[in-house]
């Protein structure tokens, strides 16, 4: 029997300007959960969630799906056999993977193929984005609920010099949110979903927010575009994860920089991270080198 470490979460909503998840409605939405801190991720093969880079340090213990809180009965616990960050995830694609100890009975969801997303991620488009995350850097602790918001695309290719990562951009990450319906922190990792003809597909992970030294809620969230990743994610397990179809299997080519396979140790930056934004800052250090350190700016247990 699986033991549920003990997470602080706090009663509030995330996703600000979302609404709670349905039970059943998005089962593949999975909360990843490490001895003291909470981030989200999407089961994308049986036995594979994708998340944040930046979520895997500490690393995780366990993953919880198809539960709309975590810390309630129901839903689906599962071990975590081991996890990897991207190479180099804090100057390149701020993703992870989480390998389970065994499948899970949730269906995966597929991720959008570059084509999908050519023909379906257009400015002013809208995305499902869905987290346990905070709504307010005054809480003490990410939320256990799961909810979700429907956002606006701002930069579908990410241009802004000061928020994409370059070697990665244009066409490695997206701007999505902003306002009253944005991501915030404990939404680390989590999907944003595309509506496609075939049904709702795996588009981007939440990443970090637009404004470094603004508010991390309400300023739009800079998100890793899923496809771009695969071939990494491919490479690394040996599986093979599931994605929309494209036209005469016509899939047109990634953009993808950097280490194709491999690894680094997960998350890699070293310093607790029980604190608030530790991760966060670690992600977008090296995009503001002037922006002061948020490690003791904003001290939010356990949100990522």
């Amino acid at each position: 029997m699986l033991h549920l470490l003990p997470v602080v979460v706090s009663s509030i909503t995330s996703v600000i300007g979302g609404a709670a998840v349905e039970p059943g409605h998005w089962p593949d939405a999975v909360a990843v959960l490490s001895a003291t801190t909470a981030c989200t991720g999407t089961l994308i093969t049986p036995d594979i969630v994708l998340t944040a880079g930046h979520c895997l340090d500490p690393e995780p213990v366990y993953v919880v799906l198809d539960s709309v809180d975590f810390t309630k009965t129901g839903g689906e616990a599962i071990r975590v056999r081991w996890s990897k960050a991207y190479p180099g995830w804090d100057n390149a694609y701020d993703v992870g993977v989480v390998v389970l100890d065994r499948p899970a009975t949730t269906a995966p969801r597929p991720i959008a193929s570059a084509c999908t997303v050519q023909a379906g991620l257009v400015e002013g488009g809208k995305l499902h984005v869905l987290g346990f995350g905070l709504s307010t850097t005054a809480s003490p602790g990410p939320s256990s609920q799961l909810h979700e918001g429907e956002v606006s695309i701002a930069d579908a290719a990410c241009h802004d010099p000061a928020a994409c990562v370059p070697v990665i951009s244009p066409g490695g990450e997206l701007i999505a949110g902003g306002g009253s319906v944005d991501a915030c922190l404990g939404d680390a990792g989590g999907p944003a979903y595309l509506d496609t003809p075939d049904g709702a597909a795996l588009v981007g992970v939440v990443s970090r927010p637009v404004g470094v030294n603004g508010p991390p809620c309400g300023s739009g969230w800079v998100y890793v575009r899923a496809d771009q990743v695969v071939p990494w994610i491919e490479q690394l397990t040996h599986e093979t994860v599931p994605r929309t179809a494209c036209p005469d299997d016509a899939e047109p080519v990634l953009h993808v920089s950097g280490p194709e396979a491999g690894g680094c140790a997960a998350g890699g930056a070293g310093g607790s991270l029980v604190i608030g934004l530790g991760a966060l800052a670690l992600v977008v250090r090296h995009r503001r080198r002037a922006a002061p350190n948020r490690r003791a700016a904003i001290g939010i247990p356990g949100a990522r």
